[in-house]
């Protein structure tokens, strides 16, 4: 049977726990713990029963100024340990917590799966036992110096973590003890992941009608679910980045962290620290702490090199090394961290030729060129190009609150007939462009602007596909009208110069939305079929 609790009200009197004790001496009933506060008396004695409970507590209602007489679950500081352990027991974080004697008093659920050793194996022993004896806690103990996010390496159990400590300090501030907070570093991984929010791109997302590219992805979602190192081949702004992305997310890695880094980005004096870390005090200007590498955030998920071919050759050494080994070492530091990450590669550059010239190094090469893979530009996979402005001209109009929902049939053709030198990023950037030039609902050819100076096949070479003779002429006689806007500035000039009348060109400029003086625009009022 469970001992009996009590708790007995009162209103406060010299000698009020002395007739209590009395009454329970009496009876032979020892008192095994008491706990008192303003009006109230907690008591926990041996379990009595029923008949002996029920005249225990008539008899101890009958003294003087005890006003109730209740059984209690739980003694106050039981209750608070209760509410205590559930709340250690309930957080993702490790707490840790040592007394003046250094033994560890406080050690949760959480610190035994971040520490990878049982409470009952940690409960009562030094500190230093357990844990590094040059550990910042003992100095937060010892001096009451907080710390926050030291990066702690336990290498009995391979557990790697943040800890941040605070002293804990009496009503008379003094320090009575100290506690840690733990973190494992993955968790703090996926933690900066979701708060990042980084762009989740699946396979059903990349746009593509096109045979070349429908292989290719085909083949990407064959090797997704390898950990095999990919390269990514291609021109600039055909989408290696998306591609990477993609395979990240149909991997087995698909929940954990992407970090992508682009190599040409970032100078060489700076690229070395963010691939691979440096310690503390490593050199001049390093922050305090040292810095994680790359490779370490990049834990158990992938890390994406883009513009391989721009890493500086005093670097291909060292990522050669985390290729081989599955190692890094930090700058300023002999010791080796295991890294496990699946690493994605990607490059513009014709790497071949880079070798021959001793600009990159060839057994690198093949430690990356795995599995390559090849991103057709835009000028081979030509078909893809209406489904990729249609979806480019739907955001750049969202994003820019315009009304344009159509790019006309010229306006398709146009974008069709050029070489794209700069693939699907230039492809965007001129879809966005025509949305900001346009004043109608329709795109025509003549808001195409390419980046370069370009001259499209003239009209009769234009495949007119499945529209009828009528449709054709109105885009003629509307590219015509157009072309003439902008030498003449009057409606009798124009009309001259196209052997027309005077009221028959104005009809002609109603009809296709264009006004005079140079400046044309759609009419709201009036649509024309392209």
């Amino acid at each position: 049977m469970e001992n009996l609790r009590l708790k007995i009200s009162n209103i406060d009197r010299v000698g009020l726990v002395f007739d209590i004790s009395q009454v329970l001496a009496a009876r032979q009933i020892n008192i095994i713990s008491i706990e008192m506060e303003l009006n109230n008396v907690y008591m926990e004695i041996k379990a009595l029963t029923s008949v002996d409970k029920a005249r225990l507590i008539d008899e101890l209602r009958t003294i003087p100024q005890i006003t109730a007489v209740n059984e209690i679950n739980l003694m106050p500081h039981q209750e608070r340990a209760e509410q205590l352990n559930a709340v250690l027991t309930s957080v993702s974080d490790g707490i840790i917590g040592i007394d003046l004697e250094h033994r560890i008093t406080q050690y949760n659920p959480a610190a035994e799966k971040i520490v990878g050793i049982s409470a009952k194996d940690v409960i009562g022993q030094p500190f230093e036992n357990i844990f590094p004896a040059d550990g910042p806690l003992l100095d937060t103990l010892h001096y009451g110096t907080l710390y926050n996010n030291r990066e702690i390496v336990l290498e009995k159990t391979k557990s790697h973590y943040l800890s941040s400590g605070r002293p804990i300090i009496d009503k008379t501030g003094r320090i009575i003890g100290a506690v840690t907070i733990i973190k494992d570093i993955s968790a703090v991984r996926e933690l900066v992941y979701t708060v990042t929010g980084q762009l989740q791109i699946t396979f059903d997302e990349i746009l593509f009608t096109s045979q070349a590219m429908r292989r290719v992805v085909n083949l990407a979602k064959s090797i997704a679910k390898g950990e095999s190192t990919v390269l990514i081949r291609g021109e600039t702004g055909t989408g290696k980045e998306l591609i990477a992305r993609a395979l990240h997310a149909a991997s087995t890695r698909s929940t954990k962290i992407f970090v992508p880094l682009n190599c040409a980005a970032i100078p060489d004096t700076l690229l070395e620290s963010e691939l691979f870390g440096y310690e503390d005090g490593a050199f001049t200007g390093a922050a305090k702490g040292g810095k994680h590498s790359l490779f370490e955030f990049a834990n158990s998920g992938t890390i994406f090199l883009d513009e391989i071919g721009e890493i500086p050759s005093h670097l291909q050494a060292k990522l050669l090394r985390v290729l081989q080994e599955g190692k890094v070492r930090r700058i300023g530091s002999t010791r080796e961290i295991p890294v496990n990450v699946r690493i994605l590669a990607a490059t513009n550059r014709n790497l071949e030729s880079m070798i021959s010239k001793g600009g990159f190094r060839e057994d690198l090469y093949y430690r990356l060129n795995v599995i390559p893979l090849f991103l057709p530009p835009l000028r081979e996979r030509r078909e893809d190009i209406p489904l990729l402005a249609e979806f480019f001209l739907k955001r750049c109009a969202a994003r820019l609150h315009k009304e344009t929902t159509e790019i006309s049939q010229t306006a398709q053709e146009k974008l069709a007939g050029y070489p794209w030198p700069g693939n699907i990023r230039e492809l965007e950037n001129v879809i966005e462009r025509a949305v900001n030039i346009t004043l109608g609902n329709t795109i025509f050819a003549e808001n195409i602007i390419f980046d370069q100076d370009y001259t499209p096949a003239s009209a009769a070479t234009i495949p007119a596909y499945n529209r009828t003779l009528d449709e054709i002429m109105s885009e003629v006689e509307r590219d015509v009208l157009v072309k003439a806007l902008a030498r003449h500035t009057t409606s009798r000039q124009l009309g001259a110069s196209l052997g027309l009348s005077h009221t028959a060109i104005l009809k002609k400029l109603r009809k296709h939305g264009l006004v005079l003086n140079r400046i044309y625009k759609a009419n709201p009022n009036k649509s024309s079929r392209s």
